[in-house]
């Protein structure tokens, strides 16, 4: 963090400058409190108000001419000690464990701790919100986006293969598909020059005028709403929207050997520089969206298209097992969301890593349950 870089030199410098050190204690508060460390935040700004208003007076009686600048009452920092308070006392932590093969929610309130920064030696320690599979999975996700490849033992890489898959179905038979298994658990398939770039130009033509900001389902309104971890655009297309959207459902069912009746629509996504979304699961929880089950059944299956080269960036990463995919223009990226037996694999937690350079663009297909019965048979095994 650069304000925790400038007030270690700052104090390296031995600086008597009280107002520099001051601003630079400000804006480290506010940069905590953005980062979810209220904590933090709150003993920097115990800290500001410990510098005490004698030596404001001093600086006033200096600085005459910025003294509209000043804070010689300490209002703001009083203001913030009061609003960080305010949240911790709120705030709920969400600690989730896994016991038995089950996530069990344990809620218990957040007391608020006053400490020193001198004893802290004003080192951030960030302590991010989040869930028990959101802790779990930042710093891999973090990790896997700054790699350029996936870095899997010997022992892994043995496991995975290379071969042209056509399933005996007419439209593959003459043109089978040149297949890449890139993760051993869960499977993570790629397919190769699946799309032509004319077909992918078309559904990006069909797809801009329509592009909104992308939102999540919140759970607990059940409604669609924005969010911070997800920064892109999208839009959905219906294959009576155009030949190529049908043309793209035929060829999804023909290589994965799945119906697409209860299939959604195509996602198409956009990420500009900076978009990103975080770690996430494509399988519900029943107790989301019961409605939602009882129509189509769960998200079975996600096959998610590349319709453009990244120059830097926007890898889709797999935190919990290690994989990592660059977007190739054409190319498909293809995994189950649940086992066999219909239970959620939750090793395929996945993420799309920020674009630093260039532009993204996907067409994510999810696949839903019912009709698959005796197109991916059930099995008795809940991890298989």
């Amino acid at each position: 963090m650069w304000m925790q870089e400038a007030l270690d030199r700052f104090d390296q410098a031995n600086s008597t400058a009280l107002i520099s050190k001051i601003n630079i204690l400000n804006n480290l508060a506010h940069a905590t409190a953005q980062q979810g460390n209220i904590e933090h935040a709150l003993a920097v700004t115990e800290e500001i108000l410990s510098i005490g208003n004698q030596q404001y007076v001093r600086l006033i009686q200096v600085y005459l001419l910025v003294f509209s600048v000043l804070d010689p009452e300490n209002v703001e920092a009083k203001k913030n000690k009061i609003h960080y308070e305010s949240l911790i006392k709120k705030r709920t932590l969400v600690v989730e464990e896994q016991q038995n093969d089950s996530t069990v929610n344990s809620l218990k309130e957040h007391e608020i701790q006053y400490v020193s920064m001198n004893n802290k030696n004003f080192q951030v320690k960030n302590q991010r919100p989040g869930t028990y599979l959101e802790l779990k999975s930042r710093q891999p996700f973090e990790q896997l986006c700054r790699q350029q490849h996936a870095q899997l033992s010997p022992k892994r890489q043995a496991t995975l293969f290379c071969r042209y898959r056509h399933n005996k179905h007419p439209y593959l038979i003459f043109r089978p598909v040149k297949e890449e298994q890139v993760l051993d658990e869960p499977g993570i398939f790629l397919f190769h020059d699946v799309v032509s770039d004319s077909d992918i130009e078309k559904i990006k033509a069909l797809a801009v005028p329509r592009l909104q900001r992308a939102l999540i389902r919140n759970a607990a309104t059940n409604t669609m709403t924005p969010a911070d971890y997800r920064i892109s655009k999208s839009t959905w297309l219906r294959d009576e929207d155009s030949p190529v959207i049908a043309r793209l459902s035929q060829l999804i069912s023909a290589l994965t050997n799945l119906t697409m009746e209860t299939a959604e629509e195509i996602h198409v996504v956009n990420y500009g520089v900076g978009g990103y979304y975080s770690p996430h699961l494509d399988f519900y929880h029943k107790w989301e969206n019961p409605a939602y089950f009882r129509k189509a059944g769960n998200r079975i299956a996600t096959w998610m298209t590349y319709m453009s080269d990244v120059e830097r960036g926007g890898a889709t990463v797999f935190p919990l097992s290690g994989g990592h995919v660059v977007p190739k223009k054409g190319s498909t990226v293809f995994w189950y969301n649940l086992n066999a037996s219909g239970e959620a694999d939750y090793r395929t937690l996945h993420a799309a890593c920020p674009v630093l350079i260039g532009n993204k663009w996907v067409a994510t297909k999810w696949i839903h349950e019912y009709g698959q019965e005796f197109r991916r048979r059930c099995s008795l095994d809940p991890m298989v």
